[in-house]
């Protein structure tokens, strides 16, 4: 049995990034992913990326050192990272949404936070736990 292992995290794209480019970087990642078996979730709103990254957790780790090392990032965040029993995202190499200021805007939980211009790399476990339900009960999810 693998020790499941999830991180999250937030960082700023390091200069403007077209759509096209964040589609080109997701499936990249999409591929890699599933060749190490790490699944997970990425958001980008605005300059900002917030992704979920689960599978083993030396794997995981080493992942997230390779992100922080990477140029497209800058401001690295790691919000929380802990064992879990089970994937939230187990179908997917890697989930992705952009979300619009009027669907964080209609968000309980992230309209308050983001009225007050508070940074996603700022939210707290509780309010990335609320993120994370949504986009895994499909809200946002794009494929």
């Amino acid at each position: 049995m693998e020790n499941l292992f999830y991180l999250v995290y937030a960082s700023k794209a390091s200069g403007k990034m077209a759509d096209e480019e964040v589609i080109t970087l997701l499936e990249k990642a999409r591929v890699n992913n599933q060749e190490l078996g790490v699944t997970g979730m990425l958001l980008y709103t605005g300059q900002t990326f917030f992704q979920v990254l689960e599978g083993e957790e030396v794997i995981v780790k080493a992942l997230f050192r390779k992100i922080c090392q990477d140029s497209r990032h800058e401001d690295t965040v790691k919000i929380f990272a802990e064992e879990t029993e089970h994937r939230q995202f187990a179908d997917w190499s890697m989930g992705y949404a952009r979300l619009t200021p009027a669907e964080i805007e209609n968000t309980p939980g992230l309209n308050d936070f983001f009225d007050k211009q508070g940074c996603i790399a700022e939210l707290d476990e509780g309010r990335v736990k609320k993120l994370l339900h949504g986009f895994s009960e499909g809200q946002w999810r794009q494929d």
